[in-house]
């Protein structure tokens, strides 16, 4: 495991407070627009992989995908 150089803390800690600093709906707003851009890219990773793959049929291996992630 990697360690975090001093300039990464710093930066993990301004972020955390800028987050702290927010509207709870400005960080929803931001936690949704993430997680429809992690999909638009699944999605066309998935279409340039998978062309045959059918709309329906990506959508549903990206909620396996999601479903299985792991941190």
């Amino acid at each position: 495991m990697m360690q975090a150089t001093e300039h990464q803390t710093h930066a993990d800690a301004l972020q955390t407070e800028i987050y702290r600093r927010m509207r709870p709906s400005r960080r929803l707003e931001l936690a949704v627009a993430m997680q429809e851009q992690t999909r638009a890219l699944m999605d066309a990773g998935l279409r340039r992989s998978h062309p045959n793959l059918t709309p329906a049929e990506r959508h549903r291996e990206i909620a396996r995908r999601i479903l299985h992630a792991r941190t």
